[in-house]
C-alpha cells in the first residue's frame, strides 16, 4: 500500500478549514483538481478533514453533509486513478484538553469526553470507507498531535487503531507521534503487531527556512536555505528498522512523509514577521528556484529511503502552494521537483 501511495500531494486548507464545508478558507477542492494531479504524474492525494466541525456530541456522529462531500471527493480521486489518505485534522479541542496548544492545560474529564467523541466518530468514518477497496484508501488516525504527554498520545493512537480496525478490517492504518508528527519520536509509540500499518512523519527542516513569515519566523529568503533530508531520512529509516523490523530481517514498518514544503515564491509579495516587541518587520521570501530545489532534494531523499510522500500542498496553502488555481499553471519548478 505504501508503494501504491508513492508520490502524492495534499489537498489542504479545504476540508480541514474552519467552516461548514471545504470552502471555509477560500480553497475548495474542485472536481478538476484530481485530473490535473493525475496528469502531472502523482499516485495519490491526502485529504485532511476537520471531521469534528458540525459533529453531534450527543450521538457522536459527523455532520452528514461533510461526510457526503468528503466521500464524493474520494470517489473523484479514485475515478482518476489516485489512491487517497484521509485523516482527522486540526482537532484542536482534543489537543487542548490533553494540554496541547496555547493556553491549554490537561483536563482529564474533558480529554476523556473528547476522546470518546473522537473514537466514536472514527467508527462511523471507518465504516463509511467500506465503500472503497482496501488498496484505494488509507486511514490516518490523527494529524500532528501536539498533546505534550507521549504516553497519552500513544494510548490515544492505540485506542483509535482498535476502533478503526474493527470497522475497517482490511484498510491500511497510518500512525503519527506527538510533537506534531516528528519522525524522530517514533520511539514514543508502541505500534501494534499488524502487517497493514504505516508510520507517517512530517518534515519541514530547517523550520526557520521552510516557515518564513509564519509563526514568528524571520523572512530571510534564500539566505536561510539548508537541506539535510538525504542524511535525515537515512536516520529515520535506521530508527524504524531498529524499533519495528519486518520478519524478513531487512525491512521495517513502512514510512510515509505526510507533509513537507517551503513557503515562498515570487507570487507572495512582501514577507512580514513580528519581532519581540510585536512590531512588524519586512524581509523576502525564499525564491521559486530554491523553494523547488528544497522540495526536490527532500522528495528524492524520501523515495531513495523507500518512503511514500505527500507534498504540502496543491492549491492555496499559505505560500506552500505548488499549483496556481487562478492561472491553472504549476508554479516554477513544480511538479517536476516532486516527480523527477
Amino acid at each position: 500500500m505504501n508503494k501504491i501511495l508513492g508520490r502524492g500531494i495534499n489537498l489542504g486548507n479545504s476540508w480541514d478549514s474552519d467552516g461548514n464545508d471545504d470552502s471555509g478558507w477560500g480553497n475548495p477542492i474542485r472536481d478538476t483538481d484530481f485530473a490535473i494531479i493525475k496528469a502531472a504524474g502523482f499516485n495519490s492525494v491526502r485529504i485532511p478533514v476537520r471531521w469534528q466541525n458540525g459533529s453531534d456530541y450527543t450521538n457522536h456522529t459527523v455532520n452528514p453533509d461533510r461526510l457526503a462531500g468528503v466521500l464524493e471527493d474520494i470517489r473523484l480521486a479514485i475515478a482518476n486513478g489516485l489512491a487517497v489518505v484521509v485523516n482527522f485534522h486540526h482537532y484542536t479541542d482534543l489537543n487542548c484538553a490533553g494540554g496541547g496548544g496555547t493556553g491549554c492545560t490537561y483536563n482529564a474529564t474533558e480529554f476523556e469526553a473528547e476522546k470518546t467523541h473522537f473514537l466514536m466518530m472514527w467508527a462511523q468514518v471507518a465504516q463509511a470507507m467500506g465503500e472503497f477497496q482496501d488498496n484505494q484508501v488509507v486511514l490516518e488516525i490523527l494529524n500532528e498531535p501536539i498533546i505534550p504527554n507521549a504516553t497519552l498520545v500513544d494510548q490515544l493512537m492505540l485506542d483509535a487503531y482498535t476502533v478503526i480496525r474493527t470497522y475497517a478490517p482490511g484498510k491500511t492504518i497510518m500512525f503519527e507521534t506527538y510533537h506534531a508528527a516528528k519522525f524522530e519520536d517514533l520511539e514514543s509509540l508502541h505500534l501494534p503487531q499488524d502487517g497493514n500499518i504505516i508510520f507517517s512523519g512530517h518534515y519541514y527542516q530547517p523550520y526557520q527556512y521552510s516557515h518564513q513569515g509564519h509563526h514568528g519566523n524571520k523572512c530571510l529568503g534564500d539566505g536561510a536555505f539548508a537541506n539535510t533530508a538525504a542524511s535525515d531520512m537515512q536516520i529515520y529509516k535506521a530508527l524504524a528498522r531498529r524499533l519495528y523490523p519486518d520478519i524478513n530481517g531487512t525491512d521495517h514498518v513502512p514510512l510515509n512523509m505526510g507533509e513537507f514544503g517551503v513557503a515562498g515564491g515570487s507570487n507572495m509579495g512582501q514577507c512580514v514577521w513580528y519581532n519581540q516587541n510585536g512590531d512588524p518587520e519586512q524581509g523576502v521570501w525564499p525564491t521559486d528556484q530554491n523553494k523547488a530545489a528544497w522540495a526536490q532534494k527532500t522528495a528524492q531523499a524520501a523515495i531513495s529511503s523507500g518512503m511514500s510522500f505527500h507534498y504540502w500542498g496543491f492549491g492555496q496553502t499559505g505560500g506552500f502552494d505548488a499549483y496556481n488555481v487562478y492561472s491553472e499553471t504549476w508554479y516554477p519548478g513544480f511538479p517536476q521537483a516532486l516527480l523527477q
